[in-house]
């Protein structure tokens, strides 16, 4: 009889262990116990286990070994509260990176980063640059110096809204990242500062009540809207949105390589549409770059960026031009319509990462 391994995560060791307990039993048997990364760099216990009892005839050596388990999540839990009483711990290095210590400045400086929200692999290698490039060895001196990274980490592009010329642009990305909210208030803006000619276009036939979401949004700005379920549809959409100057196209929010690869498929009935992939910021940046490695291959040239009002740590942007480098064309930061929405500018992206002040 085979037994099932499980991996459980929590905060803290009681939280893991009663995961453990309340998945698999009492007689669950701890295999392993390590200390991970989690979201915006806090660390997390992961345990893994099986439930397996008395039908293994290894189950009793086994279980031997949940004193010593116990005892190193002791250990771990001294280890975070000593490291939580003296808030001075630098951030750790992965393993296998040699790097001399930081300076107390640069210490503080990344501190600052990684409680924001930045990955402590990304903030490490950011502010050992600014560091070397910083015109003095203060913490002030040091900022300044990072800002420019930044700057250069996270680049700006034009709006939706915005540019000479026709623009086709559709919106890409996972699901729940508020592609069709984004649409309407790009479509909005386009109307209300550019007075462009807008059409919407809908492909999404995924969700249900898709086209009518999108239909309200048209109608209410007095906007023509189409569906279009295949590429022939596309196609016919885009000739009747000939005279627009900018064309909207919602997707569906799918992530699994067949629907994205369809998906694909689809928008080469339109070849001039520029694809904007939406993400949201209130994801950590290990999720953001899971979903930019999704649809790198997919066309994407520009980022956009939702939920900045929902975010705990607006730093996590600093990963999304790690997994590919594309500039930012904009921001969302509430659901008003069109009020909400921003263009991404080098002020506000360096914001997001290290916050408002010196």
């Amino acid at each position: 009889m085979n037994a099932s391994v499980r991996t459980f995560r929590g905060p803290d060791p009681r939280s893991a262990l009663d995961a453990v307990r309340s998945a698999l039993g009492e007689e669950a048997i701890i295999l392993k116990t390590r200390e991970v990364g989690g979201f915006f760099g806090k660390k997390e216990i992961e345990i893994t286990a099986t439930g397996l009892g008395n039908g293994d005839p290894d189950s009793r050596n086994r279980s031997l070994d949940l004193e010593s388990e116990i005892s190193a999540l002791r250990r771990i839990v001294e280890q975070l509260r000593a490291e939580v009483r003296s808030n001075k711990a630098e951030p750790r290095i992965p393993a296998g990176r040699s790097a001399s210590p930081l300076s107390p400045a640069a210490a503080a400086v990344t501190r600052r980063l990684v409680e924001r929200g930045g990955e402590p692999v990304i903030v490490d290698e950011l502010v050992r640059e600014a560091v070397r490039a910083a015109a003095g060895h203060g913490e002030r001196e040091i900022l300044e110096s990072l800002r420019e990274g930044i700057r250069r980490r996270l680049s700006p592009a034009l709006p939706p809204w915005r540019g000479e010329g026709r623009r086709v642009i559709a919106l890409v990305g996972p699901p729940g990242v508020g592609k069709t909210t984004t649409i309407a208030k790009i479509a909005a803006r386009a109307l209300l500062e550019s007075k462009l000619k807008v059409v919407l276009v809908t492909v999404d036939t995924y969700r249900i009540g898709a086209s009518e979401h999108i239909g309200r949004y048209g109608e209410i700005m007095g906007v023509p809207t189409h569906l279009a379920r295949d590429q022939a549809g596309l196609r016919a959409a885009m000739a009747a949105a000939a005279d627009a100057q900018l064309v909207l196209i919602d997707t569906a929010g799918r992530s699994d390589p067949a629907a994205l690869e369809a998906q694909s498929q689809l928008l080469k009935a339109a070849p001039e549409t520029e694809q904007h992939l939406v993400l949201s910021a209130a994801t950590g940046g290990r999720e953001l770059r899971a979903a930019i490695r999704r649809f790198k291959s997919r066309g994407v040239s520009r980022f956009i960026l939702t939920k900045l009002d929902e975010t705990d740590g607006p730093a996590s942007v600093l990963s999304v031009t790690t997994e590919m480098a594309c500039p930012i064309s904009c921001v969302t930061n509430g659901q008003r319509v069109p009020d909400d929405l921003h263009p991404a500018t080098s002020p506000l992206l360096v914001e997001l990462a290290l916050g408002k002040g010196d």
